[in-house]
């Protein structure tokens, strides 16, 4: 495989970036990435900065013009990134009713109120109440979210690097949980995706962990995507080669590419 699809990419319709869709597409082909999936935010969280902003007819519309202009270089998968699935059910249900999307990522950004991805998730909590609760959610997202693969499941290392500057998240003690959600995963068909955003942000390697990607083997997961979740055209397939030898460490020997949310497996 001479560079992995990137399953996780976000343009100027997630209200956190500016690139444009051609500028993704662009860099891609530069790269020599044949496929990509560009996965917008869609959230409905009231206290995300993101919440109502995606407009999915004109985010529709742009990535079909790039996956028209683009045929024969590139294969450009429509995707979203869906977050808190499993609490905001109805409304990604109509939104996914829309139209025929290729992917969906599920994501959780928010756990009871707490952001995952800043510091103050930690307030008022220890370390191991916190490490609890957001695994606890995660095993919720995982059984009752309609998603194809789960991103980032070690999210709250974002947020564990900003408080304590350890690059590290601790699984020891909620190994039983967090193969609860593992199993929860590979019972209902979804996969896990290996992020590469946190090496690139200097807090450690691509995530989960090796251990974590076994754990989700061992609970009979088969589904594994590679996501740099890119907000800048310098960003997209970064890391990806690096996730890459992490899942065939881990005992994967095959990745999987979607179409409207059917699998196409490509080995390793």
């Amino acid at each position: 495989m001479e560079h992995p699809p990137d399953y996780h990419i976000h343009t100027c319709f997630s209200c956190d970036c500016d690139t444009t869709p051609e500028e993704v597409c662009q860099a891609a082909i530069d790269r020599g990435i044949q496929e990509i999936a560009i996965t917008d935010h869609a959230d409905f969280e009231p206290l995300d900065a993101c919440c109502d902003y995606l407009r999915p007819t004109l985010y529709w519309e742009a990535v079909q013009h790039c996956r028209d202009k683009y045929a024969g270089h590139l294969t450009v998968r429509i995707g979203i990134e869906c977050g808190e699935a499993h609490v905001y059910k109805k409304q990604f249900s109509e939104l996914l009713s829309t139209f025929e999307y290729d992917f969906v990522l599920g994501s959780l950004h928010w756990a009871r109120g707490r952001p995952t991805f800043d510091q103050a998730f930690f307030d008022g909590l220890r370390m191991e109440e916190a490490l609890g609760l957001y695994f606890e959610e995660l095993t919720l997202l995982a059984a009752e979210g309609d998603f194809d693969v789960l991103a980032h499941f070690d999210f709250l290392r974002r947020a564990i690097h900003q408080r304590f500057g350890m690059s590290n998240l601790e699984t020891t003690k909620h190994e039983p949980l967090i193969r609860q959600a593992l199993r929860n995963l590979a019972k209902r068909g979804k996969g896990l995706e290996v992020n590469t955003a946190m090496e690139r942000r200097g807090m450690g390697p691509p995530g989960p962990s090796v251990q974590i990607l076994k754990w989700f083997r061992e609970e009979g997961g088969e589904i594994i995507t590679l996501g740099s979740d890119s907000h800048f055209p310098e960003h997209v397939g970064a890391g990806t080669m690096r996730a890459l030898d992490m899942v065939k460490e881990a005992g994967f020997d095959k990745l999987a590419t979607f179409h409207r949310r059917s699998i196409q497996w490509q080995s390793l």
